[in-house]
């Protein structure tokens, strides 16, 4: 809901939104080597107030050295570069390359973010990510008329 003010222009009167998506990692599937997932699919511009990940159980691997990557299409990277998948263990917060147990500042990468595109993890490295979940957390705003995010 937006409200007009006299001198004030537009002002946004409802919080951001936030949405979820839990992600199984497998490897003839969601963990392949290569493969990149669509976590939410985003329409028009909006704003990611915040994006997180919280690990509930453990990333595995076969063999190898899996990464995983957090970022949009186009720029795979733009949340969370390449981080250790078998770093990002069961009740951590996945929100940079070093995941935490207890308590994290939001680094700037994840945080107040303009986005036109969907939002996604990649797997990288040398294997595949053999199992393990991750809940994606979004908290966004739409810029545009049709800024719209779901959950893939």
């Amino acid at each position: 809901m937006v409200r007009l003010g006299k001198n004030l222009g537009a002002q946004l009167l409802n919080g951001p939104a936030l949405i979820t998506k839990t992600i199984t990692f497998t490897a003839a599937g969601t963990g392949l080597q290569g493969a990149s997932t669509t976590i939410f699919t985003v329409t028009g511009e909006v704003l990611v107030e915040s994006v997180s990940g919280f690990c509930t159980t453990s990333l595995e691997e076969s063999a190898g050295t899996p990464a995983l990557i957090l970022g949009v299409v186009g720029s795979t990277a733009q949340f969370i570069s390449s981080t250790t998948a078998t770093a990002i263990d069961a009740n951590e917060f996945w929100v940079d390359a070093t995941p935490d147990a207890f308590a994290i500042a939001l680094p700037a990468k994840v945080k107040e973010i303009l986005i036109t595109a969907n939002i996604a993890c990649e797997v990288g490295g040398s294997n595949n990510i053999s199992a393990g979940v991750i809940r994606f957390d979004l908290w966004w705003r739409a810029l545009s008329p049709n800024g719209l995010v779901v959950p893939a």
